[in-house]
């Protein structure tokens, strides 16, 4: 019997040894096909608050940036890579009430066999407090003013209360919940939908860690005239018309209503609705112009407020087209005793542009330039230029004929251009603008 136990306990040694043998051979075989790399996790890690009771709110940031560190086989690396698996770093509040700790950071990374080495921070400050909603009434502050001609009634809110939740410590700052209603030179009833904001005791808005219900209250207020006021329109009185060659594209007039007053009522009712400004002189007028002018009052009523409205005119020339014929065509940039010949010699142009400034053009007179510098002997087809960036508005639609056949030679022949000169002081002069 005991040989028997013996020789059992002998083969069990034996297999075990083999076991491990076989086993740490297949670890070496995998470990140098698949080698254990230790990188920087660098896929994104989002941080998570669980187990967060009811009745409570975080009121500190949790870290926004985990740094882990791992040790994984070569091909797990390439998995995260590729997938690009994403981590969680969790903080776990189970259990927990109002106050302030430091919570262990878990890392989660779904994918495996991993190990994690470090990672940073390993715990988080949290602030935990009780969370509530009370219910607070709404202020109305009213901001500018409306015209003197006008009365304004006491705004009307659709709902007079609103509930406010948030931290308490946040609730406990709050010394008023308001809208602002802005009634500026308004001259008619206001209906406005306005957000509501929580104001603290130094005055100052609390832009963040409250909720409103609701967020906006609709607020109306009725604004009307006075006895003895009325708005009128204001209608520009232009007699004549602009220079030749222009054009009135726009006229406004600001204010482009007024208000007056009379003590006689039955004045005030029968009167047109708009007035007439004084006579605005446009006979000069070539460019934008603001023009101030007083009104036309009939006697007995009077302008509120200032005395005078500004008209302001837009003015645009008359866009025109024309053709100049028999241009001259100039040649500069030759060597002294180099000639050329031009075929043609003279061109003819097509431009389009504000009537006023072709007009210009055309007394003044246009010329064709070819530029030769750097030009060998030979024959060469090129293209003239015309300069015509001093006059505004200015195209050239076309030159006629586009090309010039030139030939550049050092004979003295008969044949010569005679363009081949200087361009003359005459036709470089500058236009007037």
């Amino acid at each position: 019997m005991n040989r028997r136990f013996v020789s059992f306990i002998r083969r069990i040694s034996t297999f075990g040894a083999s076991l491990i043998l076989a086993l740490a051979v297949w670890v070496v075989a995998i470990t140098s096909t698949d080698p254990t790399e230790e990188r920087r996790f660098t896929n994104p890690i989002s941080v998570e608050l669980v187990g967060l009771s009811d009745g409570l709110v975080l009121t500190n940031t949790l870290p926004d940036l985990i740094s882990v560190d791992l040790r994984a086989p070569a091909s797990v690396w390439t998995k995260i890579i590729n997938g690009r698996i994403p981590g969680k770093a969790l903080i776990d509040v189970t259990g927990l009430d109002a106050g302030e700790y430091e919570i262990p950071v878990q890392i989660q990374i779904g994918i495996g066999p991993i190990m994690i080495s470090s990672y940073s921070p390993q715990t988080a400050k949290i602030v935990l407090e009780k969370y509530e909603t009370r219910s607070f009434d709404i202020v109305v502050n009213e901001k500018g003013e409306v015209p003197t001609a006008f009365k304004v009634d006491p705004p009307v809110l659709s709902v007079d209360q609103v509930q406010v939740s948030g931290s308490v410590s946040l609730l406990d700052q709050i010394e008023s919940v308001r809208v602002v209603l802005d009634h500026s030179n308004a001259t008619e009833s206001i209906k406005k939908d306005l957000s509501v904001a929580a104001v603290n005791h130094d005055g100052v808005v609390i832009t963040s860690g409250l909720k409103f219900s609701p967020e906006k209250v609709s607020v109306s207020q009725e604004i009307n005239l006075r006895g003895g006021y009325r708005v009128v329109v204001v209608k520009v009185v232009t007699p004549g018309t602009v220079p030749n060659g222009y054009r009135v594209s726009k006229i406004g007039v600001d204010p482009s209503v007024v208000t007056i007053y009379s003590s006689d009522r039955t004045l005030l009712e029968n009167l047109q609705s708009y007035l007439e400004t004084e006579p605005v002189d446009l006979s000069t007028t070539t460019e934008d112009s603001q023009i101030k002018v007083g009104l036309n009052l009939p006697a007995g009523v009077s302008l509120v407020g200032d005395q005078t409205v500004s008209v302001n005119v837009e003015v645009d020339p008359i866009e025109g087209a024309m053709t100049l014929s028999d241009i001259p065509v100039y040649v500069i940039g030759l060597e002294e005793g180099v000639q050329s010949i031009l075929s043609p010699e003279m061109v003819d142009v097509y431009l389009s542009g504000p009537q006023p400034i072709l007009d210009q053009v055309k007394n003044e007179g246009l010329y064709a330039v070819l530029d030769l510098q750097d030009y060998q002997f030979g024959h060469y087809q090129l293209e003239p230029i015309i300069d015509i960036s001093s006059w505004k508005g200015v195209t050239i639609q076309s030159i006629m004929p586009g090309t010039i056949d030139v030939t550049i030679n050092g004979r003295s022949e008969s044949l010569q251009n005679n363009n081949a000169q200087s361009v003359p002081a005459s036709a470089t002069k500058t236009p007037e603008q």
